[in-house]
Order: C-alpha cells, then sequence, then structure tokens
C-alpha cells in the first residue's frame, strides 16, 4: 500500500499506520521522491508484511504535483541519491522474505538505468 499524503507517517499516526497495515496483511511502500516538497513522503520503510517489502522512486523533481507527466518524473538518479537508500534496503532485507525496487522515473530510459545502477550498488 502506498500512501500519498505525508501524513500517514507523521508522529502518531505512523504506528496507526503500520498496525492497519499489518492487520491487513498488507506490504508498506517506502517512497523517494524530492524531500523538499510539502507533499513529500518522508523516507521510512516501515515493515508491515513478513513475505514482502517495496521501495519505489519516484523521482526528485521539484516539479512533483505541479508540472506534466513528464515533467514530474523527470530525474536522473546519482548515485549519491541511490547510495542514500543502500542501509534501507539492506535493513528491510534482513526483515522480509522479499524486497521489491522500483523505479517510477519513467521518461525515456532514466529508470532502466537507475534500476541497472542500484542493483550494482546493492550488489557491491
Amino acid at each position: 500500500m502506498e500512501f500519498r499524503h505525508p501524513d500517514w507517517w507523521r508522529g502518531e499516526q505512523r504506528s496507526i499506520t503500520e498496525e492497519l497495515l499489518r492487520s491487513c496483511g498488507f506490504a508498506a511502500v517506502a517512497v523517494d521522491m524530492e524531500p523538499s516538497l510539502p507533499s513529500a513522503i518522508p523516507p521510512v520503510t516501515p515493515v508491515t508484511c513478513e513475505r514482502l517489502a517495496v521501495v519505489r522512486f519516484h523521482g526528485r523533481s521539484h516539479a512533483w504535483g505541479t508540472g506534466s507527466k513528464e515533467d514530474r518524473f523527470r530525474h536522473e538518479y546519482t548515485d549519491d541519491e541511490l547510495r542514500e537508500w543502500l542501509p534501507r534496503v539492506h535493513a528491510l532485507a534482513e526483515r522480509v522474505e522479499r524486497v521489491h525496487v522500483l523505479f517510477n522515473n519513467c521518461c525515456a530510459d532514466a529508470a532502466v538505468r537507475a534500476a541497472a545502477r542500484m542493483r550494482e550498488l546493492l550488489a557491491g
């Protein structure tokens, strides 16, 4: 389950959200996006299902929520941006059977290249 409003993961609401997902057997989706936006989902990585954890990289465009689809998802991930997530992904992998990492920065081949690079970094 991917929540699109940051309040689901803030303060006391975070534990309520985690318990809701856990009680339904749903995996929480961790999100990477431009952190400076008011609508930014915090980079939390809760485990709410033993079978699966999901991380979704939307890109870090400042046009999120305002620009065209191309503007919102046009982002080339840097190695430093991907490395920020390595400890989080490894920690998830220690707690669940399977971790899916998805890229939604879908202009041209940016998602494919970012996924390939993330695979290399995770294996590294």
